[in-house]
């Protein structure tokens, strides 16, 4: 075996690794076009936020519909820890929503 056979092993080889990542980059390219969709692309289910606990378990927020669930995902198993959760807030918006105020008070001017 001479240098010529690896040589023409190696442009076979470099062909068929080029022409797989031709058609990667066409099927992601055109995806939308040719009917088929991808799963992030509907827009109802997504990841607000995920912590490891550990190798093998993680905490994930997960929204759907305006609606968070709180997962734990290990290997053997998958726990809904809470569910319904509503839309996030901050400090001073639960303390005004307790309140019955929906607004930020405004201060009144002051007349001399």
């Amino acid at each position: 075996m001479g240098f010529e056979v690896y040589f023409r092993f190696f442009l076979a080889f470099a062909f068929t690794i080029g022409l797989i990542g031709v058609v990667y980059w066409v099927a992601r390219r055109y995806a939308g076009r040719l009917g088929i969709v991808r799963a992030h692309a509907a827009g109802r289910l997504a990841i607000t936020g995920q912590i490891s606990l550990d190798t093998r378990r993680r905490l994930v927020l997960v929204q759907r519909d305006g609606c968070e669930h709180l997962l734990l995902l290990g290997p053997n198993n998958d726990l809904l820890i809470e569910s319904g959760i509503g839309a996030a807030q901050d400090g001073f918006s639960a303390a005004l929503k307790k309140a019955g105020t929906s607004a930020v008070p405004t201060i009144p001017e002051q007349t001399t």
